[in-house]
């Protein structure tokens, strides 16, 4: 049977020839179409199909519609910020901040969409937001200068200083008082952390647990652990006055200061320099071996105490000068004088564990205690014993086992000059 001319029809042929140009007349008239409505639209009040809102279909709307629709996404999106620490909140409003959703700018976005070019330009625009969408976020701004503020202010309710642990000597008990570490609110990373949730209204929904960074103190529970016994103490006597309040502001600079193994401890890096707004009074002090009057006046007195106190404790003295001539509060060669600048008393402590000082000065009596680990004296007593007239001796240190010398340490020879007359 033959097949009929309908059979015989290809439609591949069809589109290579006449199909083709019937194609492409159609798409032409489309194109002048859509171009017509490209430009309509371009020039209406309408916006561009396929543009959302926030994931919202707003294409077709007018501009207040759209407005509506934004409005009510911010309504959802703005609260307060809700932080917690130890069981207490603290809250921050929207109003706190001057948090502003901006309805103004996404509507705008929205409208512009598919306007504002040629009309080519728009129409491809258009069509391409038809085919793959447009979405719209809806963004705000705040007042950081506020934020600080609040955060601030939480802070100042978290924040606590760390507070070393102590060491107090009455009688023969030590009471140890433990440490408390501090805490401190990182306000400065908190608020760079609410700067995206803020201005693209991602705002948390839950709580904020805030996390403050812990603070050790210098001093820490565990740094006194060992500390069992005073390993020595020294005692010397003043009067009352200005003198006497040189002396306590000193022995208040260098008491409850604990020396780790190796470590050198600096009389004049602890005191500080001796001057009126460091709360000092003008009071006798030697000058060129001369008296004279200056601010401080007292203070080496406070040194040469701790002086007998570390070489009775065992401890290394590694920087020591004698006064121009002998001290009235500790016997000859027993004295540390110190200035500021270019005269200091050091010591090292050489025992494998920590030493805590303690000094006192109530009444008259000036006294420093060295608390540490009984044991790293090995069982042994010191003694600081002399050799040589006053003007000349030389001192040492004995360590006793019982009536047994354990070793003897020559620590130096000093020579004192006759006082000399004070120039006024």
């Amino acid at each position: 049977m033959e097949t009929s001319e309908v059979e015989k029809f290809n439609i591949k042929n069809f589109l290579s020839t006449k199909g083709a140009a019937i194609a492409a007349a159609a798409v032409a008239v489309v194109g002048v179409g859509a171009l017509a409505t490209s430009s309509s639209v371009a020039s209406g009040n309408n916006i561009v199909l396929g543009v959302r809102a926030e994931g919202q279909p707003i294409g077709g709307m007018t501009r207040t519609n759209a407005e509506k629709i934004f409005t009510n996404i911010a309504a959802q999106k703005v609260h307060k910020l809700t932080f917690r620490y130890e069981g207490e909140e603290f809250v921050v409003t929207p109003e706190d901040i001057n948090l502003t959703p901006l309805v103004d700018k996404a509507t705008q976005e929205a409208f512009d969409y598919g306007r504002g070019g040629s009309t080519i330009g728009n129409f491809n625009e258009q069509i391409k937001c038809i085919l793959n969408g447009r979405n719209v976020h809806l963004n705000a701004q705040y007042d950081s200068a506020l934020l600080d503020e609040k955060l601030n202010a939480i802070a100042a309710q978290i924040n606590r200083d760390p507070v070393n642990a102590v060491c107090r000597f009455s009688g023969d008990v030590i009471e140890k008082i433990p440490s408390v570490i501090g805490k401190k609110l990182n306000t400065q990373e908190l608020a760079e952390n609410l700067k995206a949730p803020l201005t693209t209204l991602n705002l948390p929904t839950g709580i904020i647990d805030l996390k403050p960074e812990d603070i050790q103190p210098f001093i820490t529970t565990e740094d006194i652990a060992s500390i069992d016994s005073v390993l020595g103490s020294f005692s010397t006597y003043y009067y009352p006055g200005d003198r006497g309040d040189n002396i306590w502001l000193a022995a208040s600079s260098i008491s409850d200061k604990i020396v780790k193994p190796s470590w050198t401890f600096s009389f004049n890096d602890t005191v500080g320099e001796r001057t009126w707004d460091a709360g000092y009074k003008v009071a006798g002090v030697i000058i060129n071996g001369r008296p004279a009057e200056d601010y401080g006046g007292g203070v080496c007195q406070v040194s040469s105490t701790l002086y007998n106190a570390v070489l009775l404790a065992g401890l290394t003295p590694t920087e020591r000068t004698p006064h121009f001539y002998q001290s009235t509060y500790v016997a000859p060669g027993r004295d540390a004088t110190v200035a500021d600048g270019y005269l200091d008393f050091k010591f090292r402590n050489d025992f494998p564990h920590n030493v805590y000082l303690i000094a006192e000065a109530y009444g008259s009596t000036l006294s420093v205690y060295v608390l540490g680990t009984k044991a790293d004296l090995g069982g042994a007593d010191i003694a600081i014993e002399r050799e040589g007239s006053d003007m000349s001796p030389t001192i040492y240190r004995v360590w006793y086992s019982g009536n047994d010398v354990i070793r003897s340490e020559f620590l130096h020879t000093d020579v004192y000059e006759t006082p000399k007359p004070r120039q006024d």
